[in-house]
């Protein structure tokens, strides 16, 4: 069996680089679904969107024929994944990201004990996206709803799926706690009994110039608009303006 295929836009950069930009020719010996080829040259299925087979739109379980031409495009987003209020599951290496998405307001998983069996098992059965830099992570056949991250840097790769996604408008600053994902409340020092909570976890000296809090029930911490609240409204006018 022999076929032609090539790859459109950013697809190219997931091939090895003699690869990229051309016709490739592959040949092998028995029965192959598009699928199958498309991931044995580097490229998950998550990132493939519409596929041409001898210029006829075909689904990514179709079974290849001697002589086929095939065309892959890239997924094209906001789509299915954009739809709603999404929500994320980072592998290891995306700790800084997850912390992130969290600060946008966005439900976003992460523990770097999961391993890569894990993440795609927790993916599956609780409809999270799963983000990584991983291309062997996406092509595990649990991986139903998944996106490679191409950037490396933390506040592109932010921007990246912002704009990937199209959600910037689903954005809820500062609801999340960044340490484990849980939602915030916000601490009425005029009610007695928060005030004791407040005063029993913050420092005295914050106590005397801070008056607004907010308190994480799952990991029991205590926020409050510190010197690092600026920074972190600054990285919000970044992502959300570009």
């Amino acid at each position: 069996m022999s076929v032609e295929i090539s790859f459109h836009g950013q697809l190219n950069s997931l091939l090895p680089v003699k690869k990229r930009n051309r016709l490739l020719t592959v040949e092998w010996k028995g029965k192959r679904s598009v699928k199958d080829l498309v991931e044995s040259l580097c490229v998950p299925h998550t990132e493939v969107g519409e596929i041409l087979v001898n210029d006829q739109c075909v689904a990514i379980t179709y079974i290849l024929c001697d002589n086929d031409r095939v065309t892959v495009f890239p997924v094209s987003l906001p789509g299915p994944l954009g739809m709603g209020d999404p929500k994320f599951i980072c592998d290891v290496h995306l700790w800084k990201l997850a912390r992130r998405l969290r600060l946008l307001g966005f439900d976003t998983l992460h523990d770097p004990q999961w391993d890569d069996a894990q993440l795609a098992d927790i993916s599956q059965k609780q409809g999270l996206i799963l983000l990584t830099r991983d291309r062997g992570l996406l092509i595990r056949r649990k991986v139903e709803r998944g996106i490679y991250i191409y950037s490396t840097d933390p506040e592109k790769q932010v921007k990246e799926l912002l704009q990937r996604l199209g959600v910037r408008g689903l954005t809820a600053p500062f609801t999340r706690c960044l340490r484990c994902n849980g939602f915030l409340e916000s601490m009425d020092m005029a009610d007695q009994e928060m005030a004791r909570k407040v005063k029993s976890l913050v420092p005295g000296e914050i106590l005397k110039w801070a008056n607004e809090f907010h308190y994480c029930p799952s990991c029991r911490k205590m926020f409050w608009k510190g010197s690092h609240y600026l920074k972190l409204l600054q990285k919000l006018e970044d992502y959300l303006l570009l």
